[in-house]
């Protein structure tokens, strides 16, 4: 059983209602961002700050986000976007994606998941919506949030991160691609062909299957660079040899 399952299950409620209280946690149950907007960051971490320092700050660039969640709150592209970078959302929540294709009409934004084989399968919509996810385990867990609710069960179409690829980023450099899908983060980058597409940096959430990742990316040749606990940056070890681990900035 994954460690953080465990702590939602062992953790009387009072003490998580303590936490909350700590760490900032908002009324509607969301984590707020770590970090004054005056910064320009919108990750919940500062993350985004790590990837455009990793890639020079280049002023145009195309990004892949899976689970994109909202266009706006604790988002890891709307840094960029913002800057006039574009890409492809792929959001499972139908209000969500409607929401991020209003904010970017420049991206390609799709209601679907992503999974090692096309289908459907159980989306588990919860409130808040960051816990929201196709693993019935971790939705289970997730309810133990103080605060958190299941609001429905609905049925979703999914496909194979690199069908969605092919169709629509053929032959486009990818300059980032985040992960964040509540538990299933693993199985998302399975499902990508690395021979043909390969982002030169991938955020991915580390807190579930960490050292599984890891392992993963490291044998598709993919660094492990940086990591806050939550989270886990990595780079394309071919672009540039040795640079990948010192740093990916564009030539």
């Amino acid at each position: 059983m994954r460690p953080i399952r465990i702590l939602n299950r062992i953790t009387p409620p009072f003490l998580w209602d303590i936490a909350k209280r700590v760490i900032g946690r908002s009324d509607d149950g969301t984590v707020p961002s770590f970090l004054d907007p005056s910064v320009g960051s919108h990750s919940q971490y500062g993350e985004d700050l790590i990837l455009d320092a990793l890639l020079g700050s280049p002023a145009l660039g195309t990004y892949v986000d899976v689970g994109a969640n909202d266009p706006a709150v604790l988002s890891n592209t709307r840094r960029f976007h913002e800057r006039g970078w574009n890409g492809l959302n792929i959001e499972p929540n139908s209000e969500l994606c409607a929401a991020l294709a209003s904010a970017r009409p420049g991206d390609i934004t799709l209601n679907i998941g992503i999974a090692p084989e096309a289908g459907s399968l159980t989306f588990y919509k919860m409130d808040p919506s960051t816990l929201s996810t196709f693993d019935k385990g971790a939705a289970r867990d997730n309810l133990a949030h103080p605060g958190a609710r299941m609001i429905e069960e609905v049925e979703v179409l999914v496909e194979p991160l690199s069908q969605v690829l092919d169709t629509h980023l053929a032959g486009r450099t990818v300059d980032f691609l985040s992960v964040d899908t509540e538990g299933l983060d693993l199985a998302v980058l399975q499902s990508n062909d690395w021979h043909k597409h390969r982002p030169r940096l991938v955020l991915v959430e580390v807190a579930w299957e960490g050292a599984e990742i890891i392992e993963y990316l490291g044998s598709q040749d993919y660094a492990f660079l940086w990591s806050n606990a939550v989270n886990g940056i990595f780079a394309d070890e071919t672009l540039s040899g040795d640079g990948a681990r010192a740093g990916i900035a564009r030539s």
